[in-house]
């Protein structure tokens, strides 16, 4: 049995909210060096780097595991500094937790500081 629902998270971070979605969107290796202990990759399979159609590989720990997902960028809206990743193909997908998942990061400006939303 899946689970099934929405959970959302709000993250506060203290940089503008375009360099947060042009990090995920153009730059998400990055990601990795920036956090090591919990994002080890994320390398591009076909596609154009942050581009609607691109297929990239995940690779992260979670809860003391290493796990990779396979994701399409399905949507990327820069007026709203949004990206839509769905996970087709993973870890989490492969052990019957989730059937699908999808990643939504938007940012949006909260007084001085940025929120991102996941």
């Amino acid at each position: 049995m899946a689970l099934s629902g929405k959970l959302i998270g709000y993250v506060e971070i203290s940089k503008k909210r375009d360099v947060c979605h042009d990090l995920f969107r153009h730059n998400p290796n990055n990601i990795a060096i920036m956090s090591p202990d919990k994002v080890h990759a994320c390398e591009l399979v076909d596609g154009d780097r942050g581009a609607v159609g691109s297929l990239v590989h995940w690779h992260y720990t979670h809860e003391g595991k290493k796990k990779v997902d396979k994701a399409i960028i399905e949507a990327v809206n820069e007026e709203n500094h949004m990206i839509v990743f769905n996970v087709i193909e993973g870890s989490d997908v492969k052990d019957g937790l989730y059937k699908t998942f999808k990643v939504i990061l938007h940012n949006e400006k909260k007084g001085d500081a940025q929120v991102i939303i996941h």
